[in-house]
């Protein structure tokens, strides 16, 4: 068996490319030839960069381009000795998958994050948890939106879904609607027509347009899930939870400060929570109406924050639930999928 500290050996991107998309990289040679792109990576969707071991070949891939071949390289990362990897957060898992319920997850950052630890340790997602219990494809990646998910990228779900394995369908969308539009849709710590015990006169009147359109597009979800027939898979949907703003934080809390507002104060918590509380209720409200509508498929409404209301719920990046906290979140929607399961 090789040394763990062997040196990794240099390699160029044609084989880097071919080994990433067929699954042929190890857990360290994914460490070794990507790293983090600071300078690319926006709130929701990190970049990468390939380190100097990678030799490009007189070639200029995009971050894009190196992003996607992370993704792919993570998704099938070759399995240690023995049979088994390891995911965030040291999770199991071996061919003992096989013999597990099948359920299908699309979404974002909340059910699929990077599998890094190094320079930035990501915390596991609630797909990662899931997995302990059910036979998940990869299917999530972080930074993806709603919009282009029901449309231009429908066929990641619809066509699993088609081959008749799931009948339960869990979704992740709208995030940044919600808790990455702070800076577009609160107002000013000293606007007019503001008070200080009130948290949703802080919100402007855009930020309900905006929800609307993201349950415009979780209708139109509806409908593909509908569509599928064989069999009918129930269909699974969140609001997020109470994100806590930082001092500086990149997603919310240094866009609250360029408002006027101290990150740390009730205030800002309240005013997020005020938001994210907004998107539940419509959600909610969406299933319901649905329910009603079509007798013959079911969507579940999932509520998550009263599963993340400590500080130890939270990421230090504002807007992923920690470790703790996913496995708190993941066990709510362990919970409901349960309940929607017929007994044998």
């Amino acid at each position: 068996m090789p040394s763990l500290s062997a040196k990794i050996p240099p390699i160029s991107f044609s084989d880097l490319r071919r080994r990433a998309i067929s699954g042929d990289l190890t857990g360290r040679e994914l460490r070794d030839y990507f790293a983090p792109d600071d300078a690319k990576t926006k709130p929701f969707a990190p970049a990468f960069k390939l380190t100097d071991l990678v030799d490009k070949e007189g070639k200029r891939p995009t971050a894009r381009t190196v992003t996607r071949l992370y993704f792919a390289a993570e998704s099938g990362v070759a399995p240690a000795p023995g049979g088994v990897t390891r995911s965030r957060g040291g999770a199991r898992s071996t061919t003992a998958a096989a013999a597990k319920m099948r359920v299908l997850a699309e979404g974002d950052s909340w059910f699929r994050l990077p599998n890094l630890s190094w320079p930035t340790s990501y915390p596991d997602d609630l797909v990662d948890v899931l997995r302990k219990a059910y036979e998940i494809p990869g299917v999530a990646m972080w930074g993806a939106e709603i919009g282009p998910m029901v449309t231009t990228q429908k066929k990641n779900y619809l066509v699993p879904l088609g081959s008749g394995l799931y009948r339960h369908f869990i979704f992740s969308g709208g995030g940044n609607d919600v808790l990455a539009s702070v800076g577009e849709h609160v107002k000013r710590r000293d606007a007019p027509g503001t008070n200080p015990v009130d948290a949703n006169t802080f919100i402007k009147a855009s930020f309900d347009g905006a929800i609307g359109q993201v349950i415009g597009h979780y209708e139109t979800l509806g409908g593909h899930v509908r569509s599928v027939v064989n069999p009918k898979a129930t269909l699974y949907v969140h609001g997020y939870g109470h994100a806590r703003p930082r001092p500086g934080g990149e997603y919310i809390g240094s866009k609250l400060e360029v408002l006027g507002f101290d990150a740390t104060s009730s205030l800002a918590r309240k005013i997020v929570a005020a938001m994210v509380d907004r998107f539940n209720v419509r959600l909610k409200s969406f299933t319901a109406v649905q329910n009603a509508a079509h007798t013959d498929y079911k969507i579940v409404y999932v509520n998550l924050r009263p599963a993340l209301t400590a500080a130890t719920d939270w990421n230090d990046d504002e807007i992923h639930p920690s470790d703790a906290g996913a496995a708190k979140a993941a066990a709510v929607i362990s919970e409901k999928i349960a309940a929607n399961t017929p007994s044998a």
